[in-house]
């Protein structure tokens, strides 16, 4: 098992790295990926290449692992076929296995990582995550199970970003509207936005305005 954590120079990871070193099981190693010339994707990326172990288990700077995560973490993944596990989120944000793939509590197979590409910059900062396990179903099982619990902090970094939630239903267009537009409000907004016609309008405006 390796975990990887994306972090920045500007933020503390101090804690995360407590917390583990506090872990039930001991077999494992954590590679941190703190390079403010990287972006989240780039970062996460980073880490899967560099690590050493079959598995990933993934997380962020700011979230604090139950004593017992890393051995959920290992017996989530050996246990059946799948190459991808999504966990319950508690705290400032809350998930509970939505087929959304959360980024601060992930856990999937590394060659498979690898061989989809691993995280795309492109969706840098706003469902890189979600994207990268949608990918990820094309390639094997995915499933949530909810013993895989990760704390996150009272305050939530992530700021929407409409062109990306726009450009992963046009990617994405079933996915979405199963799983995003009866979740989430954002998901709701754009779906609205997008049977009015906006986001085709943008997009019409950036092909004329010579920015694609």
């Amino acid at each position: 098992m390796s975990v990887v954590i994306p972090t920045l120079p500007a933020n503390d990871h101090e804690q995360v790295v407590t917390d583990l070193r506090n872990q039930t099981m001991t077999a494992f190693e954590v590679v941190v990926v703190d390079d403010a010339k990287l972006d989240i994707c780039e970062a996460r990326n980073a880490g899967i290449e560099a690590a050493t172990a079959d598995t990933i288990a993934l997380t962020d700077d700011d979230c604090r692992p139950p004593h017992d995560w890393v051995a959920q973490a290992d017996e989530a993944l050996s246990d059946g076929d799948a190459i991808c596990i999504e966990g319950s989120v508690e705290g400032g944000r809350t998930y509970h296995g939505e087929g959304l793939y959360v980024g601060c509590n992930l856990v999937f197979d590394r060659e498979t990582a690898l061989s989809v590409g691993g995280f795309d910059s492109e969706y840098a900062g706003w469902r890189d995550d979600t994207e990268f396990g949608w990918r990820m179903e094309s390639h094997g099982t995915c499933r949530y199970d909810p013993n895989l619990l990760m704390y996150h902090p009272d305050r939530t970094r992530a700021t929407i970003d409409d062109e990306k939630e726009a450009r992963l239903r046009r990617e994405y267009p079933a996915r979405y509207r199963e799983r995003i537009v009866p979740h989430t409000t954002v998901g709701r907004v754009n779906d609205w936005l997008w049977r009015r016609g906006f986001w085709n309008t943008v997009d019409r405006v950036r092909y004329v305005g010579g920015r694609r």
